[in-house]
């Protein structure tokens, strides 16, 4: 008889590598081998993703060497882990930059396995905050898929989608843009109109152009877009309420109020509900909805509002995050019509501070700040 080790049988077919999300926990099982080659299990210990993975990667580093394409695979799974986990982002990044280092070594740059870790690293790059670098990650990864793959490929344009996301917030709409466009137009032509991925593709456009100011073609592409959704049911999944909410604030760029704070009111409902009050898209509702509220003169509900936002924001992502300053800015921004100078004039200093470090000193976010603590200044009576 031999004792040995493996996952649970429920978990057996599961994907190996994790997935964008924070991968499930898995059990290790011990098992007994019997002679006629049955197996009995022992015992069973339940295991954290993160001990896990850890544990597959060390066994293909002792079984196959440090360089192995399937060791590396496995670090960089335990990495994709690490991202997920509070105060491992750090590890993370570091084990990520050395995975890319080592397959670039050893297998190129330009090879599918290295560009999916970069790709990883970019992710993370972002999600940290890193813009700059992020995008010159991203555009490397991009450009290179395409090389690889070719310009129409899946992989290719998701990196084209996750570059326009960097540029986005680095406020580069025009550019975002047109990479928006583009991938639209390449998955519209490969898979269809009504493809999952034409729709999101669709809805990512639609809400680059409201942040570009081409506030009217992004309201006749989101009707298209919605009513297309509601005809498949699809107008509260993920999909559907990412157009919606890119719906109303379109409406309340285009000063139609009423219609704009009904269509925030209801998918706001909807994803709090599914989502949670914290969840990244109910926060960016919930600021869109604020923004609504500001414009219609509801200064103490709009604050209120910025106020749970940022709270939410600096705790999930940091006093310093990209997200952080904009959420801080807006609620400066409804302080200032309100007349809350002093508190105003507080937070964009902060902002100033910030966006100076983050974007540069001549970034359109930066001389705004300074125009506007400037006007605090000289009416500060």
């Amino acid at each position: 008889m031999a004792l040995g080790w493996r996952r649970k049988r429920g978990d057996d077919g599961r994907r190996d590598t994790p997935g964008p999300g924070l991968p499930p926990a898995a059990d290790l099982v011990v098992t007994m081998l019997n002679d006629d080659g049955t197996e009995e299990e022992i015992s069973r210990v339940g295991l954290p993703p993160d001990e896990f993975y850890g544990l597959r990667a060390n066994s293909a580093h002792q079984r196959l060497g440090p360089e192995h394409p399937e060791t590396l695979r496995a670090f960089r799974d335990y990495a994709r882990v690490l991202t997920h986990m509070q105060g491992r982002q750090e590890e993370a990044r570091e084990r990520l930059m050395a995975l890319v280092y080592t397959q670039s070594r050893t297998l190129g740059y330009v090879h599918e396995d290295t560009l999916t870790t970069s790709a990883d690293l970019a992710g993370l790059m972002h999600v940290t905050g890193e813009l700059a670098k992020s995008e010159e990650v991203w555009r490397s990864v991009w450009t290179s898929r395409a090389e690889l793959l070719g310009p129409d490929h899946p992989h290719t344009l998701d990196s084209a989608s996750s570059l326009a996301s960097v540029l986005e917030d680095l406020r580069r709409e025009p550019e975002a843009a047109a990479l928006r466009r583009d991938v639209l137009e390449r998955r519209k032509r490969l898979l269809g109109p009504d493809d999952p991925a034409v729709l999101s593709a669709t809805s990512s456009h639609a809400a680059t152009l409201v942040k570009a100011g081409h506030w009217a073609e992004a309201e006749r592409e989101l009707r298209t877009l919605v009513a297309r959704l509601e005809r498949r049911g699809l107008q509260d999944e993920d999909t559907g309420l990412a157009a919606r909410s890119n719906l109303g604030a379109a409406l309340c760029r285009l000063d139609r109020l009423d219609e704009a704070e009904a269509v925030m009111r209801s998918v706001l409902t909807a994803q709090q509900r599914a989502k949670g009050p914290a969840h990244p898209d109910a926060l960016t509702t919930r600021n869109n909805l604020a923004a609504v509220l500001h414009a219609r003169e509801h200064y103490a509900e709009a604050a209120r509002i910025l106020r749970e936002v940022l709270a939410l924001t600096t705790q999930h992502k940091g006093d310093a995050h990209p997200d952080t300053l904009h959420a801080r800015d807006n609620l400066a921004n409804v302080l200032i019509d309100n007349g809350d100078h002093q508190e105003a004039a507080t937070l964009l200093t902060r902002c100033h501070t910030d966006y100076t470090r983050t974007f540069g000193p001549h970034h359109p976010l930066t001389r705004t700040t300074t125009e506007r603590l400037t006007w605090l200044r000289d009416n500060s009576a």
